[in-house]
């Protein structure tokens, strides 16, 4: 077994065709082949499922490729620590974010990262927390931003800041104190995710605590649908301030923020444990976090900041 027969397993299986991964790879099909099959004589299992439709991973596959993805991503990543040196940190970066945190930190991080890091390739992946989550334990992520990560095997996550919720609506609809108390969700149609979404689970279970029957009237995971729909007036959301900044920055939306007692959640910055991060992913990490500190302290993300400890910082 050697690198070259791992790059090419694992173009493979994400290409889910040996034809595509040979026209990817600038490789003749029937080499690529091969190459599978003295992997598969070599270890004695079966790695590819072949069928009409092209190639799938068996399980002896699947666990493979979490192997050479990891033993890959190292490689690269030990290339780039050891060309670096005292120099500029440069390469590739894959960072996850999940959806309302992209929103509000995307643009603002890429660019930063534009002038600051102009040799370092940035990918920003967007996704749930727990999709995210497990990219970043195959090894297909570098870094991620994620919601309720504590303690997780094979990665390290430190906390960045907590935000509260609000119940998104149209204007006009009920009063517009800036508040609207956790018994007062019984009287709206709300619009959420599905189980097993993060925001979702965390809003049911901060109604159950308070005895709070919640009228769940549609269910979609998209963010932008969620605020569309909110838009139509079919129903209000509960979501962080942050997802809807544009749109109440431009008054189609209003947000009232939830007390007695409030929801909120916290954003980590995680990586992993269980493997080196190169010198550009480390740049990367400390840029993100300049760049959420400045959107917090303009009012841009409202939220409280966590010191280095992980503590909340007082408003």
């Amino acid at each position: 077994m050697d690198l070259r027969q791992l790059r090419y397993f694992v173009a493979i299986v994400e290409s889910g065709s040996i034809k595509r991964a040979a026209m990817s790879l600038y490789v003749a099909q029937p080499s690529l082949s091969q190459h599978v099959r003295n992997l598969e004589e070599e270890l004695g299992v079966t790695l590819l499922t072949r069928s009409a439709r092209g190639v799938s991973p068996t399980e002896a596959g699947l666990e493979l490729l979490g192997y050479a993805r990891s033993i890959l991503s190292q490689l690269e990543q030990a290339r780039e620590a050891l060309r670096a040196g005292s120099v500029d940190p440069h390469g590739s970066v894959r960072l996850g974010l999940p959806n309302s945190v992209s929103l509000v930190l995307g643009v603002p991080l890429v660019e930063m990262a534009h002038h600051e890091l102009p040799n370092v390739s940035l990918r920003v992946v967007e996704s749930m927390s727990g999709y995210i989550l497990d990219w970043l334990r195959a090894g297909q992520l570098d870094l991620a931003m994620l919601y309720g990560v504590q303690r997780s095997p094979g990665i390290s996550a430190r906390q960045l800041l907590t935000e509260d919720l609000y119940l998104v609506s149209l204007p006009g609809a009920g009063r517009d104190d800036g508040t609207v108390d956790m018994q007062e969700l019984e009287r709206f149609e709300l619009i959420l995710p599905a189980r097993p979404h993060g925001l979702r689970e965390l809003v049911e279970k901060a109604a159950r605590d308070n005895g709070v029957r919640l009228w769940i009237r549609t269910e979609i995971d998209a963010l932008t649908q969620i605020k569309a729909l909110v838009r139509r007036g079919l129903g209000q959301a509960v979501l962080s301030h942050s997802a809807v900044y544009e749109e109440l920055s431009r008054g189609e939306l209003v947000a009232r923020r939830i007390v007695n007692p409030a929801i909120d959640r916290t954003v980590y910055v995680a990586e992993p444990s269980d493997r080196p991060i190169s010198h550009a992913a480390r740049a990367v990490a400390e840029l993100l976090t300049h760049c959420a500190r400045g959107l917090v302290e303009d009012g841009r993300w409202r939220g409280e900041l966590c010191d280095s400890q992980g503590y909340a910082a007082k408003r």
